[in-house]
């Protein structure tokens, strides 16, 4: 719950859709909607005011998933939302007295500002080309984030030795942006000049006349939610306060996260030492340890669901495989699925079912998942190029090798930038089959060569499956009573250092053991320091008051 809770400080104000789209508590009373629901004073004698629109918007976007996803009752979630809010008011109190914006915040400020109104924008341009009924795709949608390029793991921090002790370096601790830059807008003319980017882009569009329409439905929206507030209802006023509530609503959120990391330190030594480092991976060790010799039956099951969470391995019956998967195209995906239904009905053997999938998989051509282009290239002429690369080099390079060919014909996303290979078991398995059977042929009982490969077909296409080796440990415990890693000898602590930083993960990628128990080392360690940090700046602040006949309404 603490991380919901720290990332809440954020989310909270980053919602983009108007008021109407919140659901829960409708109304449009001025007085209502303004009513105060938590009052204090600051240490300089600002009055804050968190008010009941606050609290609406908030509970749509943070609250209501407490109900829905975590059994809270109205009465929790709603107080919880309010600390949230005190808790964001509070720091960003404290925010705008340690951070000053420079060039490029402002500047990103004004972008962030103008894509999520671009974002809303698109949903309904989206809307627009539903309600007329056009065969046109939408010119806002952004274009989703490629899952399909290498995306090395950014590591946190590395131990080195200085003066002859072990200690944890962080890295890449500056997140500024560079300031050295001119503003987008002329000074003072940042809402305006979002304003009339938006506007010049919609008169160069294709779909012009749909974001026009798209863009008066946007303001009436917008207008409905204002209503009974007093305001003006002219359009160009209605849009021009939303610009400056998004733009408002993102500079708090800039001046929260530049303080969030200021508070972080920039400092280049962590306080996370290496020897809690040490003690929390001798902790969760035997913790696996002790769960799993006392039960294999669930160890076989964990190891399976989610590798990731086990610790310690008590057998060397699992091993690690990778895969390139080149799939059907749709004509022989429609086929395959009417030889399914042939095989359920019992009209052909399985036999005749295999043959069949091995006919259709000779047809398939790989495709570049980079450039989205067909190659002339079958799913044997990638393995035969393959086992060519690959026979007689390295280990590496043969990851190397193979990680590329992941990342130029793969369709299996599953297996992109993952943290861990797929598990296979000597008894037990959770892919198909015929992928089960080829990597139980690579691993030969444990005699398997790493990086060797195989070739098979199922309902889902052709798998090249490359070996990735037996699961292993990279210490053993022979006595639980006595294991421990978190030792003085400087030249036993050297070996440990040198293994906890270069065991990784997953072959394929560079994440080390290291760096997963630093990582969760330092999410623990931040939202304690954070909590600690709220608690002083709430010190700081006078006549504290929550108002709570004001939203006793809201509970139903």
């Amino acid at each position: 719950m603490k991380k919901i809770l720290t990332l809440a400080f954020i989310c909270l104000i980053t919602f983009s859709f108007v008021l109407t789209g919140c659901n829960l508590f409708p109304t449009n009373q001025a007085k209502y909607l303004n009513a105060p629901i938590v009052t204090f004073e600051t240490a300089d004698g600002e009055n804050i005011k968190i008010d009941k629109k606050d609290l609406i918007t908030a509970f749509n976007s943070y609250g209501a998933q407490l109900v829905d996803s975590y059994g809270y009752t109205m009465q929790q979630a709603i107080d919880s939302t309010i600390d949230v809010l005190i808790n964001r008011e509070v720091m960003l109190v404290a925010a705008k007295k340690a951070v000053t914006f420079g060039n490029g915040d402002l500047n990103n400020i004004w972008q962030e500002t103008y894509d999520t109104i671009l974002s809303n924008l698109a949903s309904y341009e989206t809307q627009v080309i539903e309600q007329w009924k056009l065969n046109i795709p939408s010119t806002l949608e952004e274009e989703e984030s490629s899952t399909t390029e290498y995306t090395p793991y950014e590591k946190q921090a590395e131990i080195v030795l200085i003066d002859g002790e072990y200690v944890i370096k962080l890295l890449d601790t500056n997140t500024s942006v560079d300031q050295d830059v001119e503003l987008y807008y002329e000074e003072g003319e940042e809402i305006s000049s979002i304003i009339t980017t938006l506007d010049k882009k919609i008169n160069n569009s294709s779909n012009k006349d749909v974001l026009v329409e798209a863009k008066r439905q946007y303001i009436e929206d917008l207008k409905e939610s204002e209503e009974g507030q007093n305001l003006s209802t002219k359009d160009s006023e209605v849009f021009e306060r939303e610009v400056e509530r998004i733009y408002e609503s993102t500079m708090e959120n800039k001046y929260i996260e530049i303080y969030d990391d200021q508070i972080r330190g920039d400092n280049d030594i962590s306080n996370i030492t290496l020897s809690q480092v040490l003690k929390k991976l001798t902790a969760d060790m035997l913790s696996s340890y002790t769960k799993y010799t006392v039960s294999s039956s669930q160890y076989d099951t964990d190891i399976l669901e989610d590798v990731s969470n086990i610790d310690y391995f008590i057998n060397s019956d699992y091993f690690y495989v990778n895969h390139i998967l080149l799939k059907y195209d749709e004509s022989s995906t429609e086929q395959i699925e009417n030889l399914e239904k042939a095989l359920e009905n019992g009209t052909i053997t399985e036999k005749q079912y295999e043959d069949a999938l091995e006919v259709e998989a000779e047809k398939i051509k790989a495709k570049n998942i980079q450039t989205g282009e067909s190659t002339s290239l079958s799913p044997m002429d990638i393995y035969n190029q393959l086992q060519s690369k690959m026979t007689g080099v390295s280990d590496n390079k043969k990851t190397e090798i193979f990680q590329d060919y992941i990342y130029t014909y793969n369709e299996d996303t599953g297996n992109m930038n993952a943290e861990y290979c797929y598990v296979i078991g000597k008894d037990n398995s959770q892919m198909v089959e015929s992928f089960t059977e080829t990597s139980r042929e690579l691993w030969d009982n444990g005699n398997g060569e790493y990086g060797s490969i195989g070739y098979c077909v199922s309902e889902y296409g052709v798998h090249i499956i490359f070996y990735a080796g037996v699961i292993t440990n990279p210490f053993t415990i022979t006595d639980p009573n006595t294991f421990n890693l978190n030792t003085a000898d400087q030249s036993k602590l050297t070996e440990i250092v040198t293994i906890i930083q270069n065991t990784l993960l997953n072959q394929f990628n560079n994440k080390t053991l290291f760096d997963k128990v630093y990582e969760e080392l330092a999410e623990d360690n931040y939202s304690i320091f954070e909590s600690m940090n709220l608690d002083v700046l709430k010190k700081d602040i006078k006549n504290l008051t929550i108002h709570k006949s004001n939203y006793q309404d809201l509970l139903g």
